[in-house]
């Protein structure tokens, strides 16, 4: 059935206001998510390299210069002022290395946020990541 013109169906504006919305959504976190596919290669390399009479300081440094041009973070000055800083500013609590004393299984997951923020409306959100690898390394 057609619609006299000039009308606007409920449906077609609910359809448009969703894919808007989904384009929205799409723009404000979807360089985030990239960026983690970049976290999680950064974590397969290392774990990869773990066999190979990598130390784990040495393996939380590779991750670190493997993510340092992603994105940015916030950090604390000397004058207690926050100052937005490149890479993600990965700390060794984050990056968590276990090995398997009995096998040679290898486990390395990095868990990170990232905060959002929202335009127009300025409002922040966070979002949590972790990238985890574990296995025999080859």
């Amino acid at each position: 059935m057609r619609h006299p013109s000039g009308k606007v169906s409920l449906g077609t504006l609910l359809l448009l206001a969703v894919v808007g919305g989904a384009i929205y959504a799409g723009a404000m976190v979807g360089p985030f998510y990239v960026d983690h596919l970049d976290v999680k290669e950064a974590v397969a390399v290392a774990h990869n390299l773990s066999g190979k009479n990598y130390s784990d300081p040495m393996l939380r440094n590779i991750i670190r210069e493997r993510t340092s041009q992603l994105g940015s973070h916030w950090e604390r000055d000397q004058f207690d002022r926050d100052v937005l800083k490149p890479g993600l500013g990965l700390t060794d609590e984050q990056i968590l290395i276990e090995r398997s004393e009995v096998t040679q299984n290898v486990r390395i997951e990095v868990s990170y946020e990232r905060t959002v923020r929202l335009k127009p409306t300025n409002a922040v959100r966070t979002l949590r990541f972790s990238a985890v690898k574990e296995g025999i390394p080859d």
